[in-house]
């Protein structure tokens, strides 16, 4: 069996992001067992489905070079300290896994350049690494809603494949604007390939909105985790 056959088998909703990477070629397989499978996406990002095995093993293929890895596994964070990572958010993956888009209004969504990069630090809550977030912004993948021209809020497309960056600014929360704007991204990015988003445990409106939307919920954790 192929890498993704074997993590299709397994559990297709918990393992979509490794699915997702092997597909479009953009991360690579360094592992592939029965008992787990190990993939690289931007050289520096690792992915860990231990299945039903030790994680040691698994970190100890990963190269020196990776700074944050994704383990489908919870309870992990007294080993991963070991080898000098630390939780920085536990997970759970949600999938659009529907063959229509999302209806949503007719909004005011643009691709946003660099020059929107300091408001997009200044306003994204997870992170302020301004090299990543002109990354994102100079691959084209992040979107802004607005309201009489002005900037409302903005959603993008993380390096490994993964929906999320979803802000909508206090000014303009609970008009229904991060409903319209993600199921928009949706209806963009399910043309070029699978949609998923990471959400942080306990973040009950993200979670509300994604089954809103129409995502499920994967029964595996997608905990985060990056050096100390």
């Amino acid at each position: 069996m192929t890498p993704k056959e074997i993590l299709e088998k397994r559990d297709f909703l918990s393992y979509i992001d490794m699915i997702d990477q092997i597909e479009r070629e953009v991360g690579k397989v360094i592992y592939c067992g029965m008992d787990g499978i190990v993939t690289i996406a931007d050289g520096n990002t690792g992915f860990i489905a231990p299945f039903d095995s030790d994680v040691r093993p698994f970190i100890e293929l990963l190269p020196k070079s990776v700074e944050l890895i994704s383990i489908h596994r919870e309870h992990v964070t007294t080993v991963m300290r070991e080898y000098g990572f630390r939780l920085a958010n536990a997970c759970s993956l949600y999938v659009y896994t529907k063959d229509e888009d999302v209806k949503v209004r007719k909004q005011d969504i643009r691709v946003l350049d660099k020059s929107y990069k300091d408001i997009m630090k200044s306003h994204y809550h997870l992170f302020s690494d301004i090299d990543y977030i002109v990354d994102r912004l100079e691959s084209g993948v992040v979107r802004g809603i607005f309201i009489d021209n002005n900037l409302a809020g903005f959603i993008a497309e993380h390096s490994e494949g993964s929906m999320g960056m979803l802000e909508i600014f206090p000014e303009y929360q609970r008009l229904g604007l991060a409903y319209d704007l993600e199921g928009a991204y949706i209806n963009e990015m399910r043309k070029i390939h699978r949609v998923y988003c990471n959400v942080v445990n306990g973040n009950i409106a993200s979670e509300n909105l994604q089954l809103k939307l129409g995502l499920v919920k994967a029964d595996k954790a997608s905990d985060w985790y990056s050096l100390y």
